[in-house]
């Protein structure tokens, strides 16, 4: 036996395990699909519009910018680029060297004309031709022209020197000043002028002008290193002209001629041969993944009800992914207002509805954010979502039934329409038509987000198996079905159970529990009683009591089978799954103890077995489940009983014996009740009771008889 107890064991715990370990699995899928869905949406757009034109040619068409953009004009940064270049000033260093070398070819050429001068003279003018020029220009490195050295050998030595003197001083003068390439022709101009002002001869006034032009040069030298920095230093200053294209802007109208701005525009915006843009993918990637890990971080450390339910998951995730495709097909169109009509709202309000108020803000923050990825990082997109969901939740908060949706529906359009006014209001130029455009988006939102939350929330309560406070209170409509048939078949189990509700709603109300779903539950915990009600004691009105014709075997197993019985009727009439499981944990393993007894008493053999005579369970593993339980055999016990005198003491004292019989039974094991709630519990249950069964005055006979004369004469119009 021992062997087979610790076999067991280790089989339930290798279930647990396996359970648990595939339970990770599913979740971390979820996780991974649900991440590459929305990376996809994000990234990629599912309806290119690629525009082949070039530069030149005529466009056939309106084009207009699908989604805002900015970018770097490259052509005008270029430009701006080129202008600091030419801009920063040049570095330049002095080379003394130069001066000596210009005055050094100067007097170099005057030196050889005189030192050559005694030579020529005893030559015939026909023997002097330019090939004895040349070899004299060549042999002394003369920079002088063959025309003005054939005239200048052919003065004069008192010429000669005159000249030198001049060329001399006029050069001398020149080089005081520093000498950059930028004004070497100014500083010709001005040596052809000193020269032109001295008392030569035209045709030697020419000579020394071109002796000294043409040995002239800079003595500035550029510093080509220092140049270089300062222009990257001019560089570094220059800024990035940056263009931002508007959502809705016109790019090039129909019959525009296309430059090369219009290209460059086409191509910021992905439109002319399209290309994946993995540095976008990389940011939207890096992006996603910080918002997503603060999203399931949030889940994981502060909802741990939803963390443990991949059912709740998966329902943010599809919300999440359904209102971000309708975003994705809503930015197609073109005009900027048109991200007013996303119905992020719906959203919003689902996830208040069905789950809760706090996931519902943090999720409608995320939405918000990804939404403005979708419509080119715009901000007024992730202000209008996160304030038309931030109208849906405080509205959804409060729904009892499903025109409150709607009315939640018409108050996200009029605080959309009053924001969005002013919004627009802000960067409105004139355009009154952006206005009225604007705002007619705004009613459209929360006319959609009406229409597409009343649609969606009974779809999503069947798929993922949820119960919304809407259906809850739709169930507790008297007009119901079930509710009917138990009124009419089985009065007693009905009123029963009406009294139940109270007790466990407010039982419920007061230590923090679901009271509405607690309400509900108890309304039909009892339903399966409608299969045989005259075997209950809720419905023998004084009549025979068929028990007394069967066995206390048959009679507790008749007891037993309402519960199977209630989930039977469940099924048919399509209860949610939280309403099913109080059917069938209401009793939980509890024993029906009076046939227990009479099972026993009978019997000849002592053979009895107790598990017989226990209902089969499971025990209640909600608070609301336990209860249902406690109000359930405290309601049956104390209407059983004669409390006629000090009704509260003894209805006490009653009460907490028999929530005391259950806690030691082991029937509010896994409930997760404290006993300080029980405690709670016990008053609750108590001051109810205490004003149901309380103790009713006795008039005196001659008071009665006072009242009807009194009604008699009433009646015959006697005052």
């Amino acid at each position: 036996m021992q062997i087979w107890n610790r076999s067991k064991k280790w089989f339930n715990d290798l279930y647990n395990f396996e359970f648990k370990v595939n339970n990770i699995f599913k979740k971390r899928l979820s996780f991974i699909i649900f991440f590459i869905i929305i990376a996809v949406i994000l990234s990629f757009n599912f309806f290119p519009n690629q525009i082949d034109l070039e530069v030149g040619q005529v466009s056939r068409t309106d084009i207009v910018a699908p989604r805002a953009v900015t970018f770097v004009d490259q052509t005008k940064t270029e430009q701006l680029r080129e202008i600091a270049v030419e801009s920063a000033s040049k570095v330049y260093e002095e080379d003394k060297s130069i001066n000596r070398k210009i005055l050094n070819n100067i007097n170099n050429i005057f030196n050889t004309i005189l030192n050559t001068k005694t030579e020529i003279i005893n030559l015939n003018g026909s023997q002097f031709n330019n090939q004895v020029l040349n070899e004299i220009k060549s042999n002394n490195n003369l920079n002088v022209s063959i025309s003005d050295l054939s005239l200048l050998i052919r003065a004069d030595l008192s010429k000669i020197e005159a000249l030198r003197d001049k060329a001399t001083e006029i050069i001398e003068e020149i080089l005081q000043e520093r000498i950059f390439p930028e004004n070497i022709i100014e500083i010709r101009n001005r040596i052809n002028q000193l020269a032109l002002e001295t008392n030569f001869e035209r045709e030697y006034r020419l000579v020394l002008v071109n002796i000294l032009t043409n040995n002239i040069e800079p003595n500035m030298i550029l510093d080509l290193d220092a140049t270089e920095q300062r222009q990257q230093e001019a560089l570094r200053e220059v800024e990035p002209v940056k263009r931002t294209i508007l959502k809705g802007e016109n790019i090039i109208r129909k019959g525009d001629i296309v430059t090369r701005d219009d290209i460059q525009v086409l191509e910021a915006l992905g439109l002319r041969k399209p290309k994946i843009n993995y540095v976008n993918l990389l940011g939207v990637l890096v992006t996603l993944t910080v918002l997503l890990f603060l999203l399931g971080y949030y889940i994981k450390y502060y909802e741990k009800e939803i963390w443990n339910n991949l059912n709740l998951i998966i329902l943010i995730e599809t919300l999440i992914i359904l209102i971000l495709l309708l975003a994705k097909i809503i930015s197609i169109f073109q005009p900027i207002y048109i991200v007013y009509l996303v119905p992020a709202a719906t959203v919003s309000i689902l996830i208040t509805v069905l789950i809760n108020t706090q996931i519902a803000l943090v999720v409608t923050t995320f939405i918000s954010l990804l939404i403005a990825m979708i419509f080119g990082n715009l901000f007024i997109a992730a202000a209008v979502v996160f304030v038309g969901g931030l109208v849906g939740i405080i509205n959804a908060s409060k729904v009892n039934q499903r025109t409150d949706l709607i009315k939640a529906g018409f108050n996200v359009s009029i605080t959309l329409v009053i924001f969005v006014a002013g919004v627009t209001l802000i960067d409105l130029t004139n355009n009154w038509t952006e206005l009225l455009w604007s705002t007619s988006m705004a009613i459209l939102n929360g006319v959609f987000v009406a229409i597409l939350a009343n649609g969606l929330l009974p779809y999503l309560e069947n798929i993922f198996d949820l119960t919304s406070s809407v259906k809850l209170l739709e169930l507790s409509n008297p007009s119901h079905p079930l509710l009917k048939r138990l009124l009419v078949e089985a009065p007693g189990t009905y009123h029963h159970s009406i009294i139940v509700g109270n007790l466990a709603e407010n039982a419920a109300d007061k230590i923090g529990a679901n009271s509405l779903l607690t309400r509900v539950g108890a309304y039909f915990h009892d339903i399966g009683k409608l299969k045989r009600p005259y075997f209950f004691s809720d419905n023998q009105f004084g009549g025979d009591n068929p028990h007394s014709k069967t066995s206390p075997n048959l009679s507790a197993l008749i007891i037993k089978s309402h519960v199977k019985d209630g989930i039977d009727f469940a099924n048919k009439y399509n209860l949610p799954k939280v309403i099913k499981d109080i059917i069938i944990q209401h009793q939980g393993t509890g024993l029906i103890s009076f046939f227990y007894k009479q099972a026993v008493e009978e019997s000849k053999h002592g053979n009895i077995k107790e598990s017989d005579f226990r209902y089969d369970g499971p025990k209640p593993k909600s608070k609301e489940a336990a209860i249902i339980m406690l109000a359930d055999t405290v309601e049956a016990a104390v209407r059983s009983k004669n409390f006629s005198k000090n009704n509260h003491n003894r209805i006490e004292l009653f009460v907490k014996e028999l929530i005391r019989e259950k806690l030691n039974d082991g029937q509010l094991d896994e409930s997760a009740l404290t006993l300080h709630e029980l405690d709670l519990i016990a008053e609750s249950f108590v001051q109810i009771l205490t004003g149901i069964y309380h103790q009713r005055i006795e008039y005196p006979d001659n008071l009665i008889k006072e009242i009807k004369k009194d009604d008699k004469n009433d009646k015959n119009g006697n005052k």
